[in-house]
This record gives structure tokens, C-alpha cells and sequence, in this order.
């Protein structure tokens, strides 16, 4: 039996092909595009794992993130015609057509990937798997999509792909099974309330299946390029947990996973992480659980596993604040991590309790920022803004109140309404987003209500991330300014124009003492502070119009300047 696992782009074609100013972009034959996340695809991995533990098939993988980035130049006009090219180019015949996708932006990509497939193999069983449909599988089989699926899955999907594809009568075990929805059952009934089928003892799924994969194409992730003191960024990503007890608004993870802590036994992951270095020579692990931190002596035993390795590891979710007292902090360290991703979320104690239903205090934020700043771990600060209910004055608050927290760079997002989450229920039913709107890739501000619009919203997201990263950088404020550039040369390197990086690089070089090296920010920064962009917010913040530089000509003929300026 032969299975296609597809993995459509997880933002929408149009962010992908009109990058925002504030976005990460690549460039392809002169032309700029958004940025694409390339982490493994775990669900897909692990359900081919499963499968081939069980049963004799063959599977492929044919992940568009990491295809689309591989790409020397992108043509297309729409996301169809792209599946429908990729497809016809994998020479594929398959029995079964599996398509995932996890975050609702992806909705659209989700769809016109499923119709693609059709049109290519009309013969072959075509099913849905991860969030979208299950949390928006009434949209799915509505009007012209409804014949586009032949059943999709809610929840996890180990256990019930394999009873589909092992069962004698398919028909009749769609009919019964809960955990498989269908066009009839929607249709016939407004009662049907589809079921999970968990595996409760997660070492009953193999060693995850990274063959099914582009290496090569995976590691080209530009979205890990905030790990700013990684020098691999090349990552193997595993998820040694599912689920999580939390009940933060702006999350669906537990409509996925459910509520429930589920583990791999700790000695299932040290045999995981020693077959990755062994076998695939991986340097660098990403955990990728929902809730890692809900047993604490588990994570120290994680720690000593990782550190006893000598694998570098990242933790771009998952942590929890208040469980990172200084001794837990201290393990981190030991174990030799160097960088961790802090969910602070907000600055107003009041949206954290109310609008986002997050357990957290900001004094909990400020000591681990500033205890992972003396241990010497680089620390990226998420904040997410825009959230329903949530007000300007607040915003306010909470903008005063992150300055004061000592992180290293602040990652500073949107509130998306994802589907499941019960922030997407608010909004929807308050009128704040429309029903078409299934969520942006957290750079697009989209909900609208009677405290703020989405275009105020738009334009705080970018002064916050001007003032935190770099008028307030904290790095140059405490004269640390080796670590300061690690972040500005990224965002160079990312958006060359960037007139507030190439600024307060020169002030790091200054610092630092090297002349040479300032004179080309300064020259950089002289350049593109005058285009209309970058002159408001140079007003705004109050930034020179222009940098002086002393013998400025003797400097231009000096060939080592020259030569850093080549390198910018």
C-alpha cells in the first residue's frame, strides 16, 4: 500500500507572496517572500512510524514548506497550481492521500492541496489529519469542498489510521467509528460528536520516522533564526509528551492532544536521543511538547540525558515560568543549553488573568529573565498583543512594564484567533473577526474591537518591537554589546534596509571599539534613515537624521573598511 503524506504551507499563499514589513523574508531571482517554518513534521512522522510497525506500507512525504524554501525561483499565481505541479513531479501513484496541517492560516492551502490531490488521483482514498479538521471540519464539507475529502480524522491519528486501513469494510467502519468524520454524518445529523483515540502509553509509537523527510531541505529554516547564539540551527525536532491542563484563551493545542498529560518513559527518550546523535549525527534537538515542564523531576532527568550526550538543545515552546526556579535554571545550564524562548505573553497582569487565562505573575518574568541573563542563557521574550477585551491601556501598561524585563530579544506577535481556541469562540461571536477569518501567522493583526482596530493593533505590534529590541535594548543598556549585535546583524541579515538595526550596530561597534566596522553601520544607517519608512519612526524616536562621522573621507579609501562593507 502506498501513502502520500502531505503537509500544505502553513501560512496563507498571499502573506507567503506579499511579506509585511514586519515579517522575515527571503529572497528568491530579486523577489521577496515571507518566510517559511521548516520544522519535521512530528504527526506525520510519527503516524508513518506507526503504520510501518503494523503493517506493510510504503510512505512519502511531500512537505511544501520545505519544498517551497528549496526552490531556486516560485512562479505561481495560486497555491493550487503549485500542488497540482508537485504532485505530477512526484512520479507517485499512492493508495491513500493523507493531508495534514495544524495551524488554521493554512486552512485555504489545506483545501486547494486536497482538491489538487483529487484532480491528480481521483481513485485513491483521500483523508485530512491534524487541527484544522478537527476543529474545522463543518467548513470543510460545506458547499463545493464537500466532495474534496473522503473522511478526516479529529485528534490524534495513529490508532485510527491503522483500524481505517486494516478494517475489512471501510465504508461500514466510517459509519461507526467517532473518531472519523464524513460528509453523511454532517449532512444526516447535527448530533454527531466526533470522539479522540488516544494512545495512552506513547512508547507504544516507534522511533519517529525522519527518513520520511528532506534533511537537507528541513534545515533550511530561516524561522530559527532568533536563536541567535546557536551556530547549527539544524534541529531534530521530538515530543516526548502530549497534552496539557492549561487553560490559556488563544491556544488550541488541547482540542488536538486533550487535557491530559500523556509521556514517553525516560528511557524511551534517551534511546531516541542516543539513535539521533548515533545513527543521524544530530548536534541539536528541539522539543517541541505542548507542556514540558508538568513534571519538574522529569525534566531534570531530560537534562542529564541531554547533557550526559553532549546535544546542543532548543525549546522553542513548552516552558513554563514559574517552574524555573534558579536550581531548574541551573540544570538548563549544566546540560549545556544556552538558549531558552520565555512565554512571558504580556506586561498587564490583568490581561494574563483575564483575557488570556494564564496563571502567571510579571515578577515571575522579570527574576527568570534576569536569572537566565546571570547564568549566561540568551533569552528570546514572547509577547502576544491584541487579545479580545484586552485595552489600549493596557497596552500602555504592559509596554512600561516589559522594559523592565532583562531579556535578550523580544518576539513580539499578533493575537491570532486560531479555530478551537477559545479566543476564536469569543471573537466570533462578540463580531471582533468575520467568519471567514481563520487566523493570520501572528504578524497580521486581525481582530477589530470596540477598544482597538486591527490597524492600531498593526502599528503598536511595530513600535513595540522598535522600542523593546532596540531603543530599550537591554543588551546595550548594560553595555553588553557583543551579545547586542548577535540580534542586530540577524535582522541585517534578514532586512538589509533595516535603518534602527544598522543604527544601534553602530553603537554596539562603537562600544566595542571598533571604528572600521561602525563607519559601514553608519554609513548603512545614513542611507536607507531617508526613505520615507524609516524617517517617521527616526523622528519618532528621536534618532539623528543622519550620523557624522569624523574624517569620514580618509575613512572611504581605507581598503579594510572596504572589505566590511562587502560583507554587509
Amino acid at each position: 500500500m502506498n501513502i502520500l503524506f502531505v503537509v500544505p504551507m502553513h501560512i496563507t499563499f498571499e502573506s507567503f507572496i506579499t511579506p509585511g514589513p514586519n515579517s522575515r523574508q527571503f529572497t528568491k531571482s530579486g523577489r521577496k517572500f515571507n518566510s517559511l517554518s521548516t520544522d519535521l513534521p512530528i504527526g506525520v512522522m510519527s503516524l508513518s512510524a506507526y503504520l510501518k510497525k503494523h503493517i506493510d506500507v510504503h510512505c512519502k512525504l511531500l512537505d511544501f514548506n520545505a519544498e517551497i524554501n528549496s526552490m531556486s525561483d516560485f512562479e505561481y499565481s495560486n497555491f493550487h497550481d503549485c500542488a497540482l505541479d508537485q504532485f505530477k513531479k512526484t512520479g507517485y501513484k499512492p493508495d491513500v492521500v493523507c493531508i495534514s496541517s495544524l495551524f488554521s492560516p493554512s486552512f485555504l492551502n489545506f483545501m486547494e492541496a486536497g482538491k489538487a490531490a483529487r484532480e491528480i488521483w481521483p481513485d485513491a482514498l483521500h483523508l485530512g489529519g491534524g487541527n484544522i479538521p478537527t476543529n474545522s471540519y463543518k467548513d470543510i464539507y460545506s458547499g463545493e469542498n464537500q466532495d474534496t475529502f473522503d473522511a478526516l480524522c479529529y485528534g490524534e491519528g495513529e490508532k485510527s489510521l491503522l483500524e481505517l486501513l486494516t478494517c475489512s469494510d471501510r465504508e461500514s467502519y466510517l459509519r461507526k467509528s467517532q473518531s472519523w468524520i464524513t460528509k453523511d454524518k454532517i449532512i444526516s445529523s447535527d448530533l454527531f460528536i466526533p470522539k479522540h483515540n488516544f494512545i495512552e502509553d506513547l512508547d507504544e509509537i516507534p522511533f519517529l520516522d525522519y527518513d520520511l523527510c528532506s534533511l537537507e531541505k528541513h534545515a533550511i529554516n530561516q524561522n530559527l533564526s532568533s536563536f541567535h547564539v546557536v551556530e547549527n540551527p539544524r534541529g531534530f525536532h521530538i515530543m516526548t509528551s502530549r497534552g496539557c491542563p492549561y487553560l490559556c484563551t488563544f491556544c488550541a493545542s488541547h482540542k488536538t492532544h486533550g487535557r491530559k498529560m500523556r509521556y514517553h518513559s525516560i528511557e524511551r527518550v534517551q534511546e531516541d536521543l542516543t539513535r539521533l546523535k548515533n545513527i543521524y549525527q544530530a548536534d541539536t534537538v528541539v522539543f517541541q511538547d505542548d507542556h514540558l515542564m508538568a513534571d519538574q523531576d522529569r525534566v531534570y532527568k531530560l537534562l542529564e540525558i541531554v547533557g550526559n550526550l553532549k546535544l546542543n538543545s532548543l525549546y522553542q515552546n513548552g516552558l513554563t515560568l514559574y517552574a524555573l526556579d534558579r536550581p531548574m535554571l541551573q540544570a538548563f545550564y549544566d546540560a549545556g543549553v544556552r538558549h531558552l524562548v520565555l512565554p512571558v505573553e504580556s506586561g498587564s497582569e490583568k490581561v494574563l488573568k483575564q483575557q488570556m487565562k494564564k496563571p502567571l505573575k510579571t515578577r515571575i518574568s522579570k527574576r527568570v529573565a534576569q536569572d537566565c541573563r546571570d547564568l549566561g542563557i540568551y533569552t528570546n521574550v514572547n509577547i502576544l498583543i491584541g487579545m479580545p477585551g484586552e485595552t489600549k491601556a493596557d497596552l500602555e501598561e504592559g509596554r512600561l512594564n516589559l522594559r523592565e524585563i532583562t531579556g535578550n530579544w523580544f518576539n513580539i506577535a499578533c493575537a491570532s484567533p486560531l479555530v478551537g481556541s477559545e479566543m476564536y469562540d469569543l471573537a466570533l461571536a462578540k463580531g471582533y473577526i468575520s467568519l471567514k477569518n481563520m487566523g493570520s501567522d501572528y504578524h497580521v493583526a486581525t481582530i477589530n474591537t470596540e477598544d482597538f482596530s486591527s490597524d492600531y493593533i498593526q502599528d503598536f505590534q511595530y513600535k513595540l518591537n522598535l522600542e523593546l529590541n532596540f531603543v530599550f535594548n537591554q543588551d546595550i543598556k548594560l553595555g553588553e554589546y557583543k551579545i547586542a549585535l548577535l540580534g542586530m546583524n540577524n535582522v541585517i541579515r534578514l532586512r538589509s534596509d533595516h535603518a534602527f538595526a544598522h543604527y544601534y550596530a553602530h553603537i554596539c561597534h562603537k562600544g566595542l571599539g571598533d571604528h572600521k566596522a561602525a563607519v559601514v553601520d553608519a554609513r548603512n544607517y545614513n542611507k536607507y534613515a531617508q526613505s520615507s519608512f524609516w524617517n517617521k519612526y527616526v523622528l519618532a524616536y528621536n534618532l539623528p537624521k543622519e550620523i557624522l562621522l569624523e574624517s569620514l573621507d580618509s575613512d572611504e579609501a581605507d581598503p579594510e573598511i572596504q572589505a566590511v562593507e562587502k560583507t554587509n
